[in-house]
């Protein structure tokens, strides 16, 4: 049965199918551009509630991170394991640092912003300014790492004028975060050896896209063997669910009893 996560801003409530190998294609062999393959794993795996895909290029762009998370959660389960080195000096023990998909999300729930005002067309104002803005959307995401541009362009494109003051420009920036929070953050580790707390950044697309491009490791292997035990062919193996297909390879290894 297909999970059900709903995204922070815009609330779709997503069903997300389990992953077959031609998923995990997608995530093995496309994670060097770690946004576009989290989006093409949405659009292959999340419908909504009326089970139509979603259009994710019109979304907020950390819907796409959201997305990610929720992936993962379904792949992998929700709990997120990741390292890194204490960086006090005479220390750099190993810190395991953990924490729950669902915290997190809820850590960076979408808020409200005092003197917001929407606009008709679908851009925001703030109470005395006459600068408008939009929430940077996964189309800007994409097309920024497609050009290789930066953060800059992307403000660039969701403020007008271009040229609003700098004071005005942090109120906005102000007024996105609480609205449509980024979800790549800093996370907080406390060394086992010397208790120094270590802040670590978390980058949910690159992290994700780089931990299920490395469980999918064993896909050729997996093909390969049912392949050779069943005469299957390539396709109709890798449109087997995860599952199914590490249950097939146990008991071709003797590790699963028939019953």
């Amino acid at each position: 049965m297909p999970a059900t996560e709903v995204l922070p801003v815009s609330g779709i409530r997503l069903h997300l199918r389990e992953p077959t190998g031609e998923d995990e294609l997608v995530a093995r062999e496309q994670a060097d551009r770690p946004a576009a393959t989290i989006l093409e794993l949405a659009g292959r795996l999340a419908r909504d509630d009326a089970g139509r895909p979603v259009t994710w290029l019109e979304l907020p762009a950390v819907e796409l991170a959201a997305a990610a998370l929720l992936i993962r959660s379904t792949w992998l389960g929700e709990r997120i394991h990741t390292e890194t080195l204490c960086p006090v000096p005479d220390c750099g023990e190993p810190i395991d640092v953990t924490f729950l998909i669902s915290e997190y999300l809820d850590h960076h729930r979408p808020g409200r912003f005092r003197g917001l005002l929407e606009r008709p067309d679908g851009w925001f104002g703030l109470a005395g300014s006459e600068t408008s803005f939009r929430v940077p959307t996964v189309e800007d995401l994409i097309t920024a790492s497609r050009e290789h541009r930066d953060a800059n362009w992307i403000s660039e494109r969701c403020i007008r004028p271009a040229d609003a003051p700098p004071a005005v420009r942090r109120r906005v920036e102000r007024a996105l975060e609480r609205i449509a929070p980024r979800l790549d953050d800093l996370v907080v580790g406390r060394c086992p050896a010397c208790g120094a707390d270590v802040e670590l950044f978390f980058d949910p697309i690159s992290y994700v896209t780089a931990e299920l491009r490395d469980v999918s490791a064993g896909l050729y292997a997996d093909v390969h063997e049912l392949a050779f035990a069943y005469r299957w062919s390539e396709a109709s193996i890798l449109a087997l669910g995860r599952g199914r297909r590490h249950s097939y390879v146990a008991m071709v290894r003797g590790d699963l009893a028939l019953t």
